[in-house]
């Protein structure tokens, strides 16, 4: 149990043996900022209950808690009752806790025994990675790597589009206009032209979309000639992903396609059909829906289709892992396929866990990103331009550096990284490259170079170890207002965890390196007297720590020097 949760839970006690009610009913909630005071009870159903006055009751509940251990002060405020730390007593268990805890600070137990698996990035083969798929990709990366923090045993699968009509159209393009040398020495590019080619054409002769069909219908029976290209085309796309993903520094336990589940998606079909789930329409399958359009899990020409696909995943997924959870990280624009997908999968006795982890759409300023149009930013030339623009800020600012390239590297994606991360998965991003490879403010870059000075700073003072320290010389404004964020990580992480956002952290984060900053600049630190300056050196050391863990959390590394 974290120090966190410790707190909570003697204060809902000491609340429960006072007012005589089950401490279920106790809901604690974080005052607003202007409030003086580390925690509060709202007494509204409490009252409710005893048909009171949630005021008077407040005023009961603080004259009957005396204030002891960790908290030095109770009172009421209008309908609340606020409790205020005794941060001379928390602060020396805090700093303590965060100091032996190290790498594990904010993390819990809270998932143990349990599963949560995670769909995220899913790019289709034979195209290449663009901006578009960065949110799934590193929204669903840090959501895997939060709840593994949270003790939660996580299954992370990048569910590949590697099946479907497109790859027919590919398989014509290739066959028609596809050049070997080039497949063989820069493939996805190559692939991209013909698919672009393929589409150009349609608009002026719609017959070829037929063969295109045709040739996915033949991939589908086994030929042998087009399952060849189609394993070709696979190999050289998940190469070239994986060296995206290394530089991200992304990782998954699972890179299943859909063509992994094209036999659950006949027995799929089949059981729907017996069921009287599903009825045949003008020679398609369909489910139908009182409240949403039709699902479509079967083509006249008996072909499946990728919902078909997604309803034979989820029940594999539910059989195999039995997973208290399936996050589908996917952009919003798919909220009615999963609305289908998972009504359908009821409808056929499929008990299921699946959650739809939406986030917005990221336009062009010019529209929609179209690959069909090869209308795209590629998401390698948008780690190239964000690398090099921090190699040329490294160079002006400290041209001396040891390891430049490898620092840029790391600056360069935390910056990208969380220009998304720091923003609310639900809303849609319009990219622009000022604002990606932006390096100061609320960035990524900002929050590397705070873990930087703090680290210059523990450097220059020589203390590698903190065995005696006092939180109680902590007394400033400042002091006990970083006191209070270090406290509050595990819930933010917890938070961010309940609701699938990874911005909770990014915000905190940034609070917590411009408390640390304005902190810094007011008082002396190793200019301090003796007891003082190991007390805020500890703090220091803890910010450090806590900064860490939570880049750490959005998958943004940290260097010692900048």
């Amino acid at each position: 149990m974290n120090l966190n949760t410790k707190v909570k839970n003697q204060i809902i006690k000491t609340i429960s043996e006072c007012m005589k009610i089950g401490e279920r009913n106790i809901y604690l909630e974080k005052p607003p900022e202007n409030i003086d005071a580390d925690i509060a009870f709202p007494c509204f159903f409490l009252a409710k209950t005893r048909g009171k006055n949630p005021v008077e009751v407040a005023k009961d509940i603080a004259f009957k808690i005396e204030p002891e251990g960790y908290i030095k002060k109770v009172e009421a405020s209008g309908p609340y009752v606020n409790f205020l730390f005794d941060w001379t007593v928390l602060g020396n268990e805090l700093l303590r806790t965060v100091l032996k805890q190290k790498e594990k600070y904010g993390s819990s137990a809270l998932g143990k025994g349990k599963t949560v698996v995670i769909d995220y990035s899913s790019p289709n083969i034979a195209k290449p990675l663009t901006v578009g798929h960065l949110r799934s990709t590193i929204i669903g990366h840090s959501l895997y790597r939060i709840f593994k923090f949270l003790g939660y045993r996580v299954i992370g699968d990048n569910h590949l589009g590697d099946w479907g009509t497109q790859f027919g159209k590919l398989i014509y393009a290739y066959k028609k206009w596809g050049s070997e040398e080039k497949l063989r020495t820069m493939p996805i590019q190559h692939l991209l032209e013909l698919y672009v080619r393929f589409h150009k054409e349609a608009e002026t002769n719609p017959e070829i979309e037929e063969f295109g069909r045709m040739e996915f219908k033949k991939l589908e029976e086994g030929d042998r000639e087009n399952l060849k290209l189609w394993k070709k085309f696979k190999e050289f796309s998940i190469k070239e992903f994986n060296k995206i993903y290394t530089r991200l520094g992304v990782e998954f336990d699972y890179m299943l396609g859909e063509s992994e589940y094209l036999d659950g998606s006949k027995r799929i079909i089949s059981r729907a059909l017996k069921l009287g789930v599903a009825k045949k329409s003008k020679g398609a399958v369909i489910i139908e829906f009182e409240d949403m359009p039709p699902l479509l899990i079967q083509k006249s020409d008996e072909a499946t289709l990728y919902q078909t696909r997604d309803l034979a995943t989820l029940e594999y997924r539910m059989r195999k892992f039995k997973p208290e959870k399936i996050l589908y990280v996917v952009g919003s624009e798919q909220s009615l396929h999963f609305k289908q997908v998972f009504r359908a999968a009821e409808m056929l006795g499929i008990k299921h866990t699946g959650v739809h982890v939406n986030f917005g759409l990221m336009s062009l300023p010019e529209g929609k990103m179209s690959t069909r149009k090869g209308r795209v930013v590629f998401l390698e030339d948008l780690l190239d331009k964000a690398v090099d623009m921090a190699k040329k800020i490294i160079e002006e600012k400290n041209p001396c550096l040891k390891g430049k390239t490898r620092i840029a590297e790391r600056v360069g994606i935390g910056a990208v990284k969380y220009n998304d991360l720091s923003r609310d998965r639900v809303k849609d991003i319009k990219f622009d490259w000022r604002n990606a490879l932006c390096f100061e403010g609320n960035t990524g870059p900002y929050l590397q170079y705070t873990y930087v000075r703090a680290s210059s700073i523990l450097r220059k003072s020589g203390i590698k170890q903190f065995k005696s320290f006092d939180a109680g010389l902590l007394k400033s404004e400042r002091e006990v207002s970083l006191l209070r964020k270090i406290f509050l990580f595990p819930e933010i992480v917890e938070n961010s965890a309940n609701d699938y956002k990874p911005h909770y952290i990014a915000n905190y984060a940034y609070e917590l390196a411009s408390s640390f900053n304005d902190f810094y600049e007011s008082v002396p630190v190793l200019k301090a007297e003796k007891d003082l300056k190991i007390s805020r050196l500890a703090l220091t050391e803890c910010i450090k720590i806590v900064l860490r863990n939570a880049l750490w959390l959005l998958g943004i590394e940290v260097m010692e020097r900048m």
